[in-house]
């Protein structure tokens, strides 16, 4: 340092310089959203341009017994194909290379066919998700609430692995059905409702409360807060094993058949006498759809909320687990007794606050996201973080929506370090009834608007050429 930077430092000058410019930023506006939100559903808005999203299947590709898709799921095997599972139960084969649906299922389980799948209101095929090595051992694994096949079974969670045709690749083999999970589930909603495996090579699985209000209006005994239950959870196993132990002592979801999975060894709770080994974080209500960032394996789940918040909660790679969001005692960034839940919170520690922590003191975790049911919300369906490369503008960005707003809506400012620091705005309006939406192999998104019966795609303005320049070099005249 020159004497004349010495001299300027020892008149305190550039201290009072240094102690000003501190003081401006610590007056900055803090951009962090530290409560839910309270933005209307009713805003229209639309994509700034050049992003487009146009249909990629319509509806009149679909059967005339009018079923519902609930996923658009790449096997990721070079062959083009996409896979529509349906919430009646069938499993349609979609062709990209002449962007027709085949008029044989790939897999046929609805009840009317004399499949096991119960179809109802939030019952049904809830969604499908291929083995990593599915190019090389043809598997693939659904969830389902189940036909009633004895006392207490009806309605039941259904977790079952099946495998491609040896012979014809453009259908299953019904006879290779292998069920790996049993949830009982008396209740017709609350059912959570997806599979997806996680960047560790393990199935991760979501699974709702059990149904009835306020979780049984039981506080802290409520399923999401039990953990000798698998309702209410994030569910997590190996799919490459069986069960040495045959499912007990405690059997959680593989009682009375052989459990054709096992329990990865850092599970929170493996080999607990008391507590489910399958459980991976615990304190939701209804997480109808989850996803993982394909860039970092963070994982963010859609919880549906109870008259009061819509939740979006995000469950960091590194965070360890268990990680406990709070429902029955905490919805949204507040008690679960405060406002339109009213919720029992007995037995739940005590924690008024409203202004959403990560963690709190009490433990749980705040979603990252919130939004009011009093603004239209009502059922929000968790996007992906965009990580493709053919709509650069969305680069990074959280893509969701609600199945009763009609809308999509994006992150503006999104930072998984600091979860507090996210903001988003409405993105795209006219899309009623998503029921959730897809990420193909290369990252590019999907909107599946069930209650339409057609799949969107999002692009830059020159369609989603991708989804169709593959194909499969057997066509549907082989069937």
């Amino acid at each position: 340092m020159d004497p004349t930077h010495r001299t300027l430092f020892r008149s305190g000058y550039l201290w009072f310089l240094l102690v000003a410019v501190l003081l401006l930023i610590s007056f900055q506006p803090v951009f962090a959203a530290t409560s839910c939100l309270s933005d209307s559903c009713a805003t229209q808005c639309s994509p700034p341009g050049p992003v487009q999203i146009s249909t990629l299947v319509p509806a009149t590709e679909f059967p005339a017994t009018a079923d519902i898709p609930v996923g658009f799921v790449d096997p990721d095997d070079n062959s083009g194909r996409r896979f529509i599972p349906t919430q009646q139960g069938a499993i349609l084969l979609w062709q990209g290379s002449d962007m027709q649906v085949s008029p044989t299922p790939y897999l046929d389980l609805r009840s009317a066919s004399g499949g096991p799948v119960a179809f109802g209101g939030e019952r049904g095929l809830l969604s499908m998700v291929m083995d990593p090595e599915f190019a090389s051992n043809g598997r693939f694994y659904v969830f389902y609430t189940r036909n009633n096949e004895g006392t207490g079974t009806q309605g039941d969670v259904v977790i079952e692995r099946y495998e491609q045709s040896g012979i014809n690749p453009n259908v299953a083999d019904p006879g290779t059905a292998t069920r790996l999970m049993i949830i009982n589930h008396p209740v017709s909603n609350h059912n959570g409702g997806t599979l997806a495996f996680g960047p560790d090579g393990f199935l991760y699985i979501s699974t709702g409360d059990g149904g009835g209000g306020c979780d049984g209006n039981l506080g802290i005994n409520g399923d999401g807060q039990s953990d000798d239950t698998l309702d209410g959870k994030m569910l997590r196993i190996d799919v490459r094993g069986i069960d040495p132990d045959g499912g007990s002592p405690d059997s959680c979801g593989k009682a009375g058949f052989t459990p054709n999975y096992t329990v990865p060894s850092d599970n929170p709770f493996f080999e607990s006498p008391s507590a489910c080994d399958e459980i991976w974080s615990l304190g939701l209500r209804n997480p109808f759809r989850f996803s993982f960032d394909r860039a970092n394996g963070d994982m963010y789940i859609a919880d549906v909320g109870q008259r009061n918040w819509e939740e979006i909660n995000l469950l960091r790679a590194s965070q360890a687990a268990p990680v406990n969001f709070g429902w029955s005692c905490r919805e949204g960034c507040s008690s679960s007794s405060t406002g339109s839940s009213s919720c029992s919170t007995t037995g739940c520690p005590v924690d008024a606050g409203t202004t959403c922590q990560f963690p709190r003191a009490s433990g749980f975790w705040d979603p990252v996201m919130c939004h009011s049911n009093s603004e239209g919300w009502e059922s929000i369906i968790a996007g992906y973080r965009y990580r493709g490369s053919n709509v650069p503008s969305l680069a990074g960005d959280f893509i969701y929506s609600d199945a009763n707003c009609g809308q999509i809506w994006k992150t503006d400012t999104l930072d998984p370090a600091n979860p507090a620091a996210v903001s988003a705005s409405c993105w795209a309006s006219g899309f009623q009834g998503v029921y959730s939406f897809a990420e193909d192999h290369l990252g590019e998104l999907y909107i599946v608007v069930g209650a339409a019966g057609r799949i969107d795609c999002i692009h830059n303005g020159e369609g989603c050429t991708w989804a169709t320049s593959l194909f499969f070099e057997d066509s549907f005249e082989s069937e």
